[in-house]
């Protein structure tokens, strides 16, 4: 059962993904994402009020939010540095590292043992999203290299790092109030602390806040990668609830998969066809592997 909500997770972040690259060609970046993740804030919390789904807060709740705050606020933030400042086909296949820090950070930190046919599909599924993350021609290692030299890569490793160990703390949150309580505390966190930040963000970048110039086709992107957030947290949070950590994350990394499809169909988006296939080739034999003997 939880491969479907996984798999939901998964198709839901691609649908998130999409609309945000469309908000951005209207606003600016982290001004997008903060108005999608108070759409999705506000939607899970009115279904969780609606459906009775809200538990007593505990001292385990609460230790879960402060733990939880700071590693997926930098993630957020981590991420769009490291898009402003560097080329996304360095940028995006750092992130692929995502499902094998999870894991084994899983494996130190939650005692959890996967099976080696599933460790194994982390891993391919771990390389699969490297290598759909190239944009170009160059070389496969080209990312790596490019840490000696690019602060923007550098954001993306501490973005994926951050966001591994936020994804770490979400089993004791899920513990003391639930799946669908648990992913409305954090989609309200991630946007109250981003609000915190993001004044000294444009300080910072000396950038402005990218307030968007038309509104309307804005907002209608921004409300539906908002609507996509809210399922991919339901869809995660639940399927983290039934099994391993690091299966998870890596089953909902297919997002790539979907994402990449969307933009070829949609987007017309071809470039580096042969690596994408090859990526996309490891993201499946992973995820078989994962559900097979996960």
């Amino acid at each position: 059962m939880w491969i479907g909500f996984a798999l939901v997770a998964a198709i839901a972040n691609a649908g998130t993904s999409f609309s945000l690259k469309r908000a951005v060609e209207h606003g600016g970046a982290v001004v997008s994402t903060f108005a999608a993740r108070m759409v999705a804030s506000l939607l899970l919390l009115g279904l969780v009020a609606a459906t009775g789904a809200w538990h007593p807060l505990t001292p385990a709740y609460w230790r879960a939010v402060s733990l939880v705050l700071v590693p997926e606020v930098m993630g957020t933030i981590c991420l769009t540095l490291a898009l402003r400042r560097g080329d996304l086909s360095l940028v995006q296949p750092i992130m692929g590292l995502l499902p094998g820090l999870v894991m084994l950070g899983a494996i130190v930190f939650l005692d959890e043992r996967p099976s080696p046919e599933a460790g194994f599909g982390v891993a391919l599924v771990t390389l699969g999203v490297y290598c759909v993350g190239l944009q170009g021609g160059g070389s496969l290692l080209e990312p790596l290299r490019a840490l000696g030299r690019s602060r923007a890569n550098w954001f993306a490793v501490a973005s994926a790092v951050s966001w591994s160990l936020a994804t770490l703390v979400h089993k004791r949150g899920i513990a003391a109030v639930g799946p669908f309580p648990w992913a409305a505390t954090l989609a309200f966190v991630a946007a109250l602390g981003m609000a915190v930040v993001i004044p000294f963000l444009a300080w910072r970048t000396r950038a402005g806040l990218g307030m968007p110039e038309q509104v309307k086709p804005w907002s209608g992107f921004v409300a539906f990668a908002g609507l996509a957030f809210a399922v991919q947290q339901m869809g995660l949070h639940t399927a983290l609830r039934l099994t391993q950590t690091g299966y998870v994350i890596a089953l909902t990394s297919t997002s790539i998969l979907w994402a990449t499809a969307l933009g070829i169909l949609v987007l017309r988006e071809r470039a580096a066809a042969r690596t994408r296939a090859a990526g996309a080739l490891l993201v499946s034999g992973g995820a078989t592997l994962i559900a097979l003997f996960g």
